[in-house]
C-alpha cells in the first residue's frame, strides 16, 4: 500500500471530547432561543406604526413566506427519505431542519417592516385590564406548552446531539396518549394559539394580529400534515389513538 493509499483510507480522527461538548453547548443555546422566540416575539409585540406604508403588509408576507415554506417541506416524509434515508427523520436532519427554521425566523424578526392600522389607545382602563388578562393568559399558554415535558424530551425535539429523539413520527419514540394528549391530539399547538390569542390583548393593534394570523395558520396548516405522517409510520395505533381523542386542539370545536 502506498502513503497516497493509506492517506486516502485512513479516517479522520474524532473530534476531542472537550470540542463536542462545546458544539453540544452552543448548539443547544442557539435550538433553545429559536424555541423560546417563537413565544417570545408574540409577548414582546411585533412592528407597528400608524404611518407605514400599506406595501409593507405585502412585503411581510413575503418575508413570512421565506420562513414558512422550507419549514413545510423539512418536515415532510419524502424530504426526509430522499435527504436522510429515513421518513422518520434522522438526528442529524433534525439538527439541519432547526438550523433552517431558527435563521429564516430570525430574519423575519429582524427585517420585519413595522405595519399600520388600528391600534387601540393606551392608557385607558379597559384597555389596560385586557393587557393584563392577556399577560396572565399568556403565561398560562407558556405554561401548557411545557406541561409534561423535560429538559431531555426539549433535547431530543430540537435534535441536540447525543440526545434521544423525542416527538418524531416513527416507532422509535412513544405515542403520547396520556394527560393532555388524552384531551386533544396536538396541545403544544393549542397552547401556541391561546398564546397568540393573549398577546392581542397585550399588543391590540394591526401588526400583531398580522403575525399571530400568520403564526397560527401555518401551525393549523401542519395539523393534518403531521397526522398524514403519524398514520403512515404508525398505522392503526394512531388511528385507534384518533378514535380515543376525537379533538385535534379544542374539545368540542376541532
Amino acid at each position: 500500500m502506498t502513503t497516497q493509499e493509506m492517506t486516502a483510507t485512513t479516517p479522520a480522527p474524532a473530534p476531542p471530547a472537550s470540542e463536542k461538548q462545546v458544539y453540544k453547548d452552543l448548539y443547544r443555546a442557539f435550538a433553545y432561543f429559536g424555541l423560546i422566540s417563537i413565544l417570545g416575539a408574540q409577548l414582546y409585540g411585533l412592528r407597528y406604526s400608524e404611518s407605514a406604508p400599506f406595501q409593507n403588509y405585502g412585503y411581510n408576507l413575503l418575508l413570512y413566506a421565506a420562513f414558512a415554506l422550507p419549514h413545510l417541506i423539512l418536515t415532510r416524509s419524502w424530504y426526509k427519505q430522499a435527504f436522510w434515508g429515513n421518513p422518520a427523520g434522522t438526528p442529524r436532519g433534525r439538527r439541519f431542519y432547526i438550523y433552517v427554521t431558527n435563521i429564516t425566523w430570525f430574519l423575519v424578526l429582524i427585517f420585519q417592516r413595522p405595519v399600520s392600522g388600528f391600534s387601540l389607545p393606551e392608557g385607558n382602563a379597559v384597555v389596560e385590564l385586557l393587557r393584563f388578562a392577556g399577560t396572565m393568559g399568556f403565561l398560562l399558554s407558556v405554561l401548557l406548552f411545557f406541561q409534561g415535558v423535560t429538559f431531555g424530551m426539549i433535547d431530543g425535539l430540537l435534535g441536540v446531539p447525543g440526545t434521544v429523539s423525542a416527538y418524531t413520527h416513527g416507532a422509535e419514540t412513544p405515542l403520547f396518549t396520556e394527560g393532555q394528549y388524552a384531551e386533544v391530539r396536538h396541545p403544544m399547538y393549542r397552547a401556541v394559539v391561546l398564546a397568540g390569542v393573549s398577546s392581542l390583548l397585550i399588543h391590540p393593534n394591526s401588526a400583531q394580529l398580522l403575525w399571530v394570523l400568520l403564526i397560527e395558520a401555518t401551525f393549523l396548516l401542519f395539523i393534518p400534515i403531521e397526522e398524514a405522517q403519524l398514520i403512515a409510520a404508525r398505522g392503526d395505533d394512531y388511528r385507534k389513538y384518533q378514535e380515543r381523542t376525537p379533538w385535534r386542539l379544542f374539545k368540542g370545536i376541532w
